[in-house]
């Protein structure tokens, strides 16, 4: 810095002082403006609050009220010790460990952004630290303009604390002065007691349509015109007499904008006023703020006093601070007195601690809060509420705002449903009653038709459990010698490998499939019989199916049955899994082939059918409408009226013991009742048997024949990095999915259950396809595969069942964009089905 004669004047007016070596303050120089360099750098930064923090010293400047010393003291030790007057720069104090322990970043008056700079003392010392504060943390650090001016500041030190009474100093001064006003997005301008301009920045000049070659040199009167000045010339008065005058201006087009203006007298060396400072803050935005605020807040209190039920709303937190007129009106509590916890008085000490562990569980993961608790009324009665509560969110952050909730008074639904449990338990009660005494008065009258019944009862269990013992023997027996050969061929791997052979690995690995795909094949059979088998329908040609049928049915029947197939012209198609329809033919065949042991004529027949409303009155479960008939008939011994009864029933059979378990008839009539169909028997004893099975009309297309599967083909792959979710509560399971769709270049994304495979489903984020698994725990594949298409209505899904119960879905039928895969299943098909169910979207 240049050095300067002691007491010489500029031609502005002002006093400066020449330092000594550079630093030290000549005798009586002024105090240096604390207040007005904190002010200075608020304005520099654009925040709410700056202060100067001097241990043992009040604080200095526009500091927050709520600041403590400890906070203060604290934020001040951030200064970097090598470099002081560098500014230490804390976007979210919130998030810094330095700094996310303080008092100020907590509470319902929390800060959050802060900048820290040490002014250098003249004796090498610093005589306290800047501190800039703001309300709201910022994603980015501070601009490189307001970062300079606060480096400037520090740079500036004590002696040139007064940077804007002494701005014609020298030209460095000059230019450190200029850096700091323009960078500051605020209006600045210095007087004289003449009120003619000294300085003006370029937001000053610019706000008056001038340059600052205009302003400067100009009597404010002539600046701001006639009328602005005549009503500013009170405060100038006020000002140039020592006291602070601040005032909204708008601005001189009358655009809409708007500055907070603000007339700072400054004293000369002689304590007198010297000249006057003009700081204007653009307050547009915060005007608009605070008028939408306000507009808000009031139509929020109009909904809220106008809604019968009681609203409150709390902090992030859940501090309670605000509850419209019902609230108080039902409490009869004075005016806020619940406020943050005082609520807790009111409610039932029975409901307290759950009522708690849900608000809490809410607050700490923003689930929506709903609970029904007694609340103490005016008249100390309590009253059954329904409470509830919703999060409001930042649109940008996802960060929790506010909760907004709601009591209901639902005293008299809950004694309602009440009064109704305690009349229904009585009605029960009686009727119980009522009941028994008919039973005990129809006693001696049933006793021996209960004991025919019983004998009769235990007479069918006998053959029931005569039945079991054959069908479980018969499967103990055929798994046993699956898993046996199962079992050997790992050994036998296992083995070469621990000897580090490899022959025959293959073979071994080609007979173990084989041993688990039997097992597979029996599996399903006994789901058939069960109807518990998924179906994959699609629509079938019967005339097609019943001719490609043919040879295997002449060599099941032999050669003492005649076979012969009549189909009918014009056959519609019908809706149907195709492999299930063959079963349910082979096996009326094979039953009419046994029917007839000396020989005979089996025959075949399809037909268009129509079953009105007379048929199906008789009919449980059987709609009116057109099907499809496919009708197998045998010249065999027939069936009485009492068999043809229990024909459907599960293990009944007629057959000698060990020929058969009574199942085959059942499993026809379970795949109709899925398919949507119905199943008759005709029979008269010597006259043979007819078995007809409807089958709904389908209005579409007949599907296409499979392609003829293609042995050592590549299993295929991903081809563009496409996603799959897989939803499957056995962790082996999923990790075995997970792991070849990832070796097939999938991107997979992985969930444990319904809930969890929902949430993904409704987030954001590419998923070509869904496999899931259908008997999920809880929220079940189907029903979150509902659900999920909500939000993607073109979603595909691969369902895997191994025990389908819950994959009925409606007849039993997947909707368009669904596929089923049955457990277990081969890799080289799952990924063909993958890929098949994939790549119609593609492109």
């Amino acid at each position: 810095m240049s050095s300067y004669d002691e007491n010489s004047h500029d031609e502005s007016g002002y006093t400066t002082s020449a330092g000594r070596d550079g630093d030290a303050l000549p005798p009586g120089m002024p105090e240096p403006d604390l207040d007005g360099t904190a002010l200075l750098a608020r304005i520099a930064c654009g925040t709410a609050f700056a202060l100067v923090h001097r241990p043992g010293a009040p604080f200095r400047g526009p500091a927050p009220p709520h600041l403590t010393a400890s906070d203060a003291a604290a934020l001040a030790a951030l200064v970097c010790v090598d470099e002081p007057t560098r500014a230490i720069i804390v976007p979210d104090m919130a998030q810094d460990r330095r700094t996310a322990d303080l008092s100020l970043v907590r509470g319902r008056e929390a800060l959050r952004f802060c900048a820290v700079v040490a002014l250098p003392g003249p004796d090498g010392r610093s005589p306290g630290t800047l501190i800039v504060l703001d309300a709201a943390a910022r994603r980015i650090e501070l601009t490189s303009e307001p970062a300079a001016a606060l480096a400037i500041l520090a740079r500036q030190g004590i002696r040139e604390r007064h940077i804007l009474c002494r701005f014609a100093e020298t030209t460095v001064e000059r230019d450190d002065l200029s850096s700091v006003t323009e960078a500051a997005p605020v209006l600045i301008a210095a007087f004289g007691r003449d009120e003619i301009c000294r300085f003006a920045n370029g937001n000053f000049s610019r706000w008056f349509g001038l340059d600052p070659a205009q302003v400067v040199g100009r009597p404010l009167q002539e600046i701001v015109g006639e009328d602005v000045y005549a009503l500013r010339r009170p405060l100038l008065a006020r000002a140039f007499a020592g006291e602070t005058a601040s005032f909204e201006a708008p601005h001189p087009k009358a655009d809409g904008r708007c500055v907070l203006m603000r007339y700072e007298p400054h004293r000369g060396p002689r304590h007198g006023i010297a000249d006057l400072y003009l700081l204007g803050i653009d307050i547009t935005a915060e005007k608009e703020a605070r008028a939408a605020l306000a507009d808000s807040a009031l139509k929020f209190r109009a909904i809220a006093e106008s809604m019968p039920q009681m609203v409150w709303s709390t902090l992030p937190d859940g501090y309670h601070d605000y509850y419209n007129t019902r609230w108080y009106e039902f409490t009869g509590v004075r005016e806020g007195s619940t406020d943050g916890e005082g609520w807790n008085a009111i409610f039932h000490p029975d409901e307290q601690p759950e009522a708690w562990r849900r608000w809490r569980h809410s607050l700490a993961t923003g689930e929506p809060y709903e609970i029904e608790y007694r609340l103490r009324r005016h008249d100390g009665v309590y009253r059954w509420v329904l409470g509830r509560a919703m999060p409001i969110r930042d649109p940008e952050t996802g960060a929790i705002e506010r909760w907004f909730g709601t009591c209901t008074d639902i005293d008299d639904q809950v004694r309602a449903r009440e009064t109704l449990a305690q009349r229904r338990a009585a009605l029960e009660a009686q009727v119980a009653e009522r009941t028994a005494a008919l039973a005990e008065a129809n006693a001696r009258l049933k006793a021996e038709i209960e004991e025919r019944a019983r004998i009769e009862e235990a007479l069918r269990q006998a053959q029931k459990m005569e039945a079991v013992g054959q069908l479980t023997g018969g499967i103990a027996h055929d798994f046993n010698n699956l898993l046996t050969g199962i079992v050997g061929s790992l050994d036998l791997m296992q083995t070469r490998i621990d000897e580090g052979r490899t022959e025959n690995l293959a073979r071994y690995a080609g007979l173990a499939m084989a041993s688990a795909q039997r097992a597979a094949a029996l599996t399903h059979r006994l789901l058939a019989f069960a109807r518990r088998q998924p179906l994959e329908a699609r629509a079938v040609d019967v005339n097609r199916l019943v001719g490609s049928m043919d040879e295997l049915l002449r060599r099941t029947l032999g050669e003492r049955v005649q076979l012969e197939v009549v189909v009918a012209g014009g056959l519609w198609l019908t809706l149907c899994d195709p492999n299930q329809l063959e079963n349910a033919i082979l096996n009326l065949a094979i039953n009419a082939r046994d029917a007839m042991p000396e020989g005979g004529r089996l025959t075949i027949e399809t037909a268009n059918a129509h079953l009105d409303d007379a048929y199906v009155a008789s009919e449980i479960g059987v709609r009116a409408g057109q099907y499809v008939c496919v009708c197998v008939s045998d010249t065999g011994g027939g069936m009485p009226p009492d068999v043809i009864a229990r024909a459907f029933d599960p293990f009944f059979t007629t057959k000698p013991l060990g020929q058969g378990t009574g199942l085959g008839l059942s499993m026809i009539y379970g795949f109709a009742k899925q398919s949507d169909g119905h199943v008759r028997i005709y029979s008269e004893v010597g006259q043979g048997t007819a078995v007809k099975l409807y089958l709904p009309r389908h209005a579409g297309r007949a599907a296409d024949e499979p392609a003829p599967a293609r042995t050592a083909m590549p299993v295929p792959r991903a081809e563009r990095g496409e996603t799959v979710l897989v939803v499957e509560d056995d962790a082996t399971v999923r990790a075995l999915i997970g792991e070849t769709l990832t070796e097939l270049g999938y991107r997979v994304i992985e969930a444990p259950d319904g809930p969890a495979g929902l949430r993904i489903l409704e987030g954001p984020g590419r998923i070509d396809l869904v496999v899931t698994d259908v008997g999920l725990p809880g929220l079940n594949g189907r029903r979150m595969i509902d659900e999920a298409l909500a939000v993607r209505p073109r979603l595909r899904v691969l369902f895997i069942t191994g025990y389908a119960e819950n994959a009925a879905f409606g007849n039993g039928h997947l909707a368009p964009g669904m596929r089923m895969i049955t457990k277990p299943f081969a890799i080289d098909a799952f990924a063909a089905k993958v890929r098949a169910m994939i790549e119609p979207g593609q492109g």
